[in-house]
């Protein structure tokens, strides 16, 4: 893109006119035959490791109580999908042989390890459940298969019929933990815009892609969401009094209240939980800045001083540096300051268009979108190689990745089956799925672990 036409694009972001368009922030490409995660494209990158899927099998779980699920597979198929999403299992391939293989334990009161190593597995989750007076209670056994070794056992209570999927994806969590020692991800949320409505609104969803609904009803423009203080709160820009200004609204919803209404445009935050501020591009200079202020909009502090475009800043996990996007070297390229505006220096230098960036909750990534051949793409920056690492392959645009707090899964915005989308995948690029699939969605935001 030459330069006169990406200030057009931030021109019009500063104005509103980009927010109020439903079309996709490029014109689709012809989709390209999709490449398989990790290959080599020839801008410097380099092949990650794809992990190995374990196979776990998990029965359904029995009923203790008179009270029974009426599907069955209420609990089963969630943790499944979980533990897939996750990209450390997966399923066996024949359902039918783990019901039976649980029938034949129960008929001669212990487990035959032999029949689920042929199945094949390499764990096994069995569970039962009490159901009384709409609440649920479920006792947990998780299984090494070769050695026969019981893993761990748990009761899992205090949760209400209602709250089955919260369950559910706490079980998948505890046995990520314990077997893979990383925390799970399947109780966090993910924040996006979506135009379902006629207008554009912040939305919510569990990590599965369950549970969407709107967080705020503007009725207006809303845009560039984020995750904030003590991952209860969201901070987010909207057009509702005809200038873009800076909100925040509680994660369970309520009412919203006003952050920084400064004029011309509020917009772009980043919270820093370490260094309890908000990163955001303010407009009243005239010009597109990076300033931090705390999450009252006080306690202003300009970052960035040029006649550049300054935008999409992203704390680092310790909060004391901002990755950001820069035309000042004459192309929109990739930078890195302190968190006190000092020391700047470029990080990018190949490409003609780098934007979006994310830091990684690990803090050695930042991923970030890149035009290659005409088409954006989704990228890791390895910080100790400097090497790029390609995630997604011409599918048609894939832009704005927002990390999970594992810092192995990447949530981002697709339009390749013709609609913005939002899709999920791992941090080789594996396991992409979508998430939204009605109306246009975009702007995702990861929360990060939730209380």
């Amino acid at each position: 893109m030459p330069m006169s036409c990406w200030r057009l694009r931030h021109a019009a972001l500063l104005t509103g006119c980009i927010l109020l368009l439903s079309m996709p922030t490029a014109v689709p490409q012809p989709a390209a035959p999709p490449k398989a995660p990790g290959e080599v494209i020839d801008i410097g990158v380099v092949r990650p490791i794809v992990r190995v899927r374990e196979i776990i099998a998990i029965p359904n779980f029995n009923a203790k109580s008179a009270s029974a699920f009426k599907d069955p597979a209420l609990l089963t198929n969630i943790i499944y999908n979980d533990l897939e999403l996750s990209g450390y299992f997966r399923r066996p391939e024949h359902p039918e042989f783990v019901e039976q293989n649980h029938r034949a334990d129960k008929r001669t009161g212990k487990i035959e390890f032999g029949e689920w190593l042929r199945l094949p597995a390499a764990f096994l989750l069995k569970g039962t459940y009490t159901l009384s007076d709409d609440q649920l209670e479920v006792d947990c056994l998780l299984y090494d298969v070769a050695s026969g070794k019981r893993i761990f056992g748990k009761t899992f209570s205090d949760y209400t019929l209602a709250e089955h999927r919260i369950l559910a994806h706490r079980i998948a969590d505890f046995i990520i933990k314990y077997i893979t020692h990383e925390e799970g991800i399947a109780n966090t949320k993910i924040l996006f815009v979506s135009s379902r409505l006629g207008h554009k609104e912040i939305f919510i969803m569990d990590v599965d892609g369950h549970n969407q609904h709107p967080l705020t009803a503007e009725r207006s423009l809303t845009a560039t969401p984020c995750w904030g203080a003590n991952a209860t709160e969201a901070y987010f820009t909207t057009y509702r009094d005809f200038n873009p200004d800076l909100c925040g609204v509680y994660s369970n919803g309520g009412k919203l209240w006003f952050i920084s209404r400064r004029p011309g445009f509020n917009i772009s935050p980043a919270w820093s939980e370490k260094a309890q501020r908000i990163a955001l591009t303010l407009g009243k200079d005239g010009n597109s800045e990076i300033y931090t202020m705390d999450r009252n909009g006080q306690q202003l502090k300009r970052l960035t001083f040029n006649r550049a475009i300054d935008s999409s800043p992203s704390w680092s996990p310790q909060g004391n540096q901002i990755a950001f996007t820069s035309d000042r070297s004459g192309q929109p390229q990739l930078y890195i300051m302190d968190s006190e505006g000092f020391n700047a220096r470029r990080l990018t230098f190949k490409g003609t268009y780098n934007d979006s960036t994310a830091w990684s909750p690990k803090g050695n990534k930042i991923a970030f979108t890149a035009r290659h051949l005409g088409v954006f793409n989704i990228y890791l920056l390895d910080l100790e190689t400097s090497d790029w690492i390609q995630l997604t392959h011409n599918q048609g645009n894939n832009e704005g990745p927002s990390w999970a707090p594992d810092g192995q899964h990447l949530v981002f915005t697709s339009d390749r089956t013709g609609t913005q989308q939002i899709y999920v995948m791992c941090i080789d690029g594996s396991g992409q799925t979508p998430l939204t699939s009605t109306g246009m969605n975009h702007s995702p935001a990861w929360s990060p672990a939730m209380p």
